[in-house]
């Protein structure tokens, strides 16, 4: 299923007019029925993934985002979502005026620069305690929102400014020090990754897939961890594996070639040479004299 935002007057949805939240579940049900689900240009919209994998595109970007990722789209942005029937999480979408996001507590959060630079699509990663406790708000403002009863309004902007301080204290948290360690950890996947698929997957972008992560943001963490980029890394890799199938097996140019997952040879001696600064020809000779 795909979810797009539409240029639309929000207000001839069902509801209060500033506020929706929808359950993915629940668009994903609705789509089955032939409805289609809108989200509206000139709202805040929320997304919290809590399980499966889904793509993003805001703008020129594209993400996979894996679960337990809050992120968000600013008024006036170009969103589309690809959802598998597997996915669970929220869509929260909110007028600009709906809640007061110029209070000190909240301010931070729309901030761009408490975000990476490599992170074109702000995300904020949702751990430990905080995922029950934010389901728990998520359910009751579904459940109040469905309502017809008085002051529901004031009820949506409460449970939504708590939504929004949970969201806070997870940024704060990933500023204090997690952030870090996360870093670590991703490029700790990356390297596991690359062991086991260097014959396989020679770009960034599709090691980036498989961690959740877009390629230019998984490059600048790798290089900043690493102080190499993970191209670099992928590169080296396939040309270690190469001396080794040639020290260790006596493999020839065509050989190595194929069993590393290049279907031209003359591609991989050129892949060789610029990696390694040395011609595949001259390393075997010098290593068989």
């Amino acid at each position: 299923m795909k979810i797009s935002r539409i240029l639309k007057q929000n207000s001839q949805l069902p509801g209060p007019a500033p506020f929706h939240i929808h359950s993915i579940q629940s668009l994903l049900e609705r789509n089955k029925e032939g409805e289609a689900p809108l989200f509206f240009d000139d709202m805040y919209l929320i997304i919290w993934i809590i399980k499966g994998v889904v793509e993003i595109s805001i703008d020129t970007n594209k993400l996979l985002i894996n679960e337990n990722v809050v992120l968000y789209v600013k008024p006036g942005q170009l969103f589309s979502m690809g959802v598998d029937e597997d996915a669970r999480g929220y869509m929260i979408s909110f007028a600009k005026d709906f809640v007061d996001l110029t209070e000190i507590t909240l301010a931070g959060l729309f901030h761009p620069s408490h975000f990476n630079r490599n992170d074109f699509i702000p995300i904020i990663h949702i751990w430990g305690d905080a995922i029950t406790s934010m389901v728990s708000f998520a359910d009751n403002m579904i459940q109040e929102f469905n309502s017809v009863l008085d002051l529901r309004s004031d009820i949506l902007k409460g449970y939504l400014k708590i939504f929004l301080i949970y969201l806070c204290r997870q940024l704060q948290q990933e500023r204090q020090g997690n952030y870090w360690s996360r870093r670590s950890d991703l490029v700790n996947l990356f390297l596991a990754r690359l062991e086991k698929h260097y014959a396989s997957k020679k770009m960034v972008k599709e090691y980036a897939e498989i961690l959740g992560v877009s390629p230019s943001y998984l490059n600048g963490v790798v290089k900043n961890l690493s102080g190499h980029t993970a191209s670099h890394h992928i590169q080296q890799r396939i040309v270690l594996e190469a001396k080794r199938r040639v020290l260790h097996e006596g493999y020839t140019l065509k050989e190595t070639a194929y069993d590393l997952g290049f279907g031209d040879p003359a591609h991989f001696s050129k892949y060789f040479k610029n990696c390694s600064g040395i011609n595949f020809t001259n390393f075997k000779k010098g290593f068989s004299m």
